[in-house]
């Protein structure tokens, strides 16, 4: 039985045990209970015995077998039958969960907070069997009587942006970011670029649109390291003819998130050649080689261009000034070795190649467990992990 299931079973195996527990405590203190009632609470313990008995068994089946006995008897108990259908759409069997959850929702007697947790239960079992409007239209029954529910947000939110309604996606949202207090600037950026593309119509004609580039704008504003964002906002920029404002918007990912700025370096390297300013393309990228956070993709993608600009020993400087930044990364090293082989250095290549082999050596581990796979550079007579004796095996 997997995580997701298991923890289902144990809510519903607490819930009956509680409800038991409460009906045993009643019948104690009532002297004069009817043989009736006692008989019912000793069978509803029977079933919930039972049912925890496959349970334990890892027999689903059985088990569900019982506890719905359990609901036939305690047809009032409201929280047994959520958790029954929650567990119902954990296995799949989502048409029988609709059915107890609508069934639920019918009752003209039920608290508002049944109500409100069996629409929100419904509407996951929408969710999960395709019924995408009946899940959205659900979802928005349970907001409609708590708006602040943050489940139901965060659920429709999901539901808008799946289906690419992003005004829509974008309004949930901002009412869950408020509900919560936590921000989410990532997916914001994101939905608000997806907004800007939907507003270049026709998109071969697009690029300039000012209604799409607010929207790139508002992205950046809400996460400086977007880089989709800037891509989009800059190529715009070149198709107005407004190339230094590009070069601004590309360089400074340079600063909001140096790791992914080899992302934009072909669109910075047209932005620079459409200045007539190669030469502060070559400063541009040679500066940002040092940068702590700094990719390896850079420094390999920069070190492929100066050679195929013919600059061979520029290149090879690079990828040096790459293999002293990023001393664990073996991709920098094979462009490497190509280059200096091209250059019939290859006392050089055996020697880099020779010094990395033993690098990666060093941290290599050398032991791991027979029984559940631990390494370890250093042998362990007794495991750290599974704590078994004489387990360790050489690598």
């Amino acid at each position: 039985m997997d995580f997701p299931h298991l923890a289902g079973w144990a809510a519903l195996v607490v819930t009956l045990g509680a409800i038991i527990f409460g009906a045993g405590r009643r019948l104690g203190r009532e002297e004069g209970a009817q043989l009736r009632r006692r008989g019912e609470a000793g069978l509803e313990s029977a079933l919930y015995l039972r049912g925890l008995h496959f349970l334990l068994a890892d027999e689903p089946d059985k088990a569900i077998e019982e506890f719905v006995k359990f609901v036939r008897i305690n047809s009032e108990t409201v929280e047994i039958h959520l958790s029954l259908g929650k567990l119902f759409r954990a296995r799949g069997e989502v048409g029988r969960a609709i059915r107890i959850h609508q069934t639920l929702i019918a009752r003209p007697n039920l608290s508002d907070e049944h109500r409100i947790a069996a629409l929100h239960a419904l509407a996951e079992d929408y969710r999960q069997g395709g019924f995408v409007d009946r899940a959205v239209d659900a979802f928005r029954q349970v907001l409609n009587v708590a708006p602040d529910h943050r489940a139901a947000l965060a659920g429709l939110q999901a539901m808008h942006e799946n289906e690419g309604r992003w005004d829509m996606a974008l309004e949930m949202l901002k009412r869950l970011e408020a509900v919560t207090g936590i921000p989410d600037p990532r997916r914001e950026a994101h939905i608000r670029v997806r907004m800007g593309l939907e507003a270049q119509q026709p998109p071969s004609q697009g690029v300039g649109d000012e209604g799409a580039m607010e929207q790139f704008r508002a992205g950046i504003r809400v996460f400086p390291g977007c880089v989709e964002a800037r891509r989009l906002l800059g190529e715009s920029l070149l198709g107005l003819g407004r190339t230094r404002e590009a070069i601004d918007i590309f360089e400074a990912l340079k600063q909001t998130r140096p790791s992914h700025f080899f992302l934009l370096m072909d669109p910075l390297r047209r932005a620079y050649e459409r200045a007539g300013d190669e030469e502060g393309f070559y400063r541009s990228m040679n500066g940002s080689l040092t940068a702590l956070a700094s990719s390896a993709r850079l420094v390999i993608q920069w070190a492929l261009l100066l050679e195929q600009k013919g600059r061979p020993e520029e290149a090879v400087e690079v990828l040096r000034i790459g293999m002293a930044h990023h001393p664990r990364s073996l991709a920098i090293v094979s462009p490497l070795l190509v280059l200096l082989e091209r250059q019939n250095r290859t006392g050089e290549a055996l020697e880099i190649a020779r010094r990395r082999m033993e690098d990666q050596l060093s941290v290599q581990p050398a032991f791991q467990c027979s029984r559940c796979g631990f390494k370890s550079q250093d042998i362990y007579w007794k495991c750290p992990q599974c704590h078994q004796w004489d387990t360790m095996e050489p690598l």
